[in-house]
């Protein structure tokens, strides 16, 4: 979702076309979270069937993992920094408190687990190995803080 909103600002140039593409974007990934989000628990499934009518084949598909986190806070932070709409601002808190609370390693520098249960309990205490490499982490970090700072300078006149 957030690469068509991306894509909606930075290289489509009929309006009409960059309201749609942007609207598409922004549908897709509230569609995708209120799909993927745990009600029970919090946090978003790792996998699954959006047909409803097949038994998920990964058998972490109620983890929780790090990266679709990341790319909903991205997704969110960037349709509440283009559009200033408030429902996406609220997915976005809702989407950063789960994250924080349950990724983020409090006792040994910050660096996010990348594997929580159902319940949001951390399974795998490394940080990094083939699958979680430094990447996710920091680039959602990174657009998220470049984006809430332009919205927060703007608003204070810098």
């Amino acid at each position: 979702g957030w690469f068509l909103m991306q894509f909606s600002q930075r290289i489509v140039r009929d309006e009409a076309w960059k309201e749609e593409t942007l609207t598409l974007g922004r549908d897709i990934a509230c569609w995708a979270l209120d799909y993927g989000w745990d009600k029970e628990h919090g946090g978003i499934f790792y996998f699954l069937d959006c047909s409803e009518k097949y038994s998920p084949m990964e058998l972490e598909w109620d983890m929780k993992l790090w990266w679709p986190h990341t790319e909903a806070l991205i997704a969110f932070c960037m349709g509440y920094y283009i559009t200033r709409d408030e429902k996406l601002w609220d997915r976005f808190v809702m989407v950063a408190k789960y994250t924080i609370e349950h990724f983020k390693d409090n006792d040994r520098g910050g660096e996010w687990y990348g594997y929580c249960n159902r319940q949001g309990e951390v399974t795998q205490t490394f940080k990094g190995g083939p699958y979680k490499g430094c990447f996710h982490v920091p680039r959602a970090l990174f657009m998220c803080v470049n984006m809430l700072d332009e919205m927060c300078n703007k608003e204070a006149g810098v």
